[in-house]
């Protein structure tokens, strides 16, 4: 039986400030110690980075490959597909296809790729402020398609779970920004401030981390 569905991480006073953390090579073990404080969602190999309050993996493939590695490690866990949580007795929840966020519980938009899910699921768990940290949103050190410096903080994936999305002439992640721009902050009563050096992703305020958080009274 899988995991029921359970929205509860924030207390009621709560200023629901969270930490979203992607997989971008800038992603650094300060950045991790200074929102240690805080509620953290990360996806896919964030999860061996840093206690994570909620975490989801898009490819089902990955928890075929990491769960024996993670079964063990508490937090939320979630994913899209019902076969998925059947198998491992984690959390489900339906995805669709649209733009934006789904503000249904019920469901997430699935957007085609991890972090875009992952913001949706901090939403339905009530954050409003949601902190992005080792969103690159590009790949670094381009010679060609299949040749970069580094495209995660921890390296690489093994190859059987490798993707090479569509990326433009630096490296930027061009399909997946599309879809993250489909998001409004606005209409939905939530703030989004990418904290990520050199981000490609352009469509939410750019500030530093120690100034969110300064601006935020550390956020206790």
């Amino acid at each position: 039986m899988h995991a029921r569905n359970r929205f509860d991480l924030f207390p009621e006073d709560d200023n629901r400030a969270g930490v979203i953390i992607g997989t971008g090579p800038s992603l650094t073990k300060d950045q991790l110690s200074k929102v240690s404080h805080l509620k953290k969602f990360g996806c896919n190999n964030a999860i061996f980075a840093t206690p994570l309050d909620v975490f989801h993996a898009c490819n089902i493939g990955w928890y075929d490959h990491y769960w024996p590695q993670i079964k063990d490690i508490s937090c939320d866990k979630w994913t899209w597909s019902r076969e998925t949580a059947d198998k491992y007795g984690i959390n489900h929840i339906e995805g669709r296809w649209a733009d934006g966020l789904s503000t249904d519980p019920g469901y997430i938009h699935l957007h085609h790729g991890a972090g875009p899910q992952l913001v949706n699921l901090a939403y339905h768990y009530g954050c409003k402020k949601m902190i992005l940290i080792g969103w690159d949103m590009r790949y670094h050190g381009k010679n060609n398609r299949y040749n970069y410096e580094k495209r995660h903080f921890f390296g690489e994936y093994p190859a059987e779970l490798q993707h090479w999305p569509q990326t433009g002439p630096d490296g930027e992640l061009t399909g997946l920004i599309k879809e993250m721009e489909t998001i409004k902050p606005a209409d939905y009563g939530i703030e989004i401030i990418n904290c990520t050096p050199g981000s490609a992703m352009k469509c939410f305020p750019e500030k530093s981390l120690d100034a969110v958080l300064d601006g935020y009274d550390k956020l206790t």
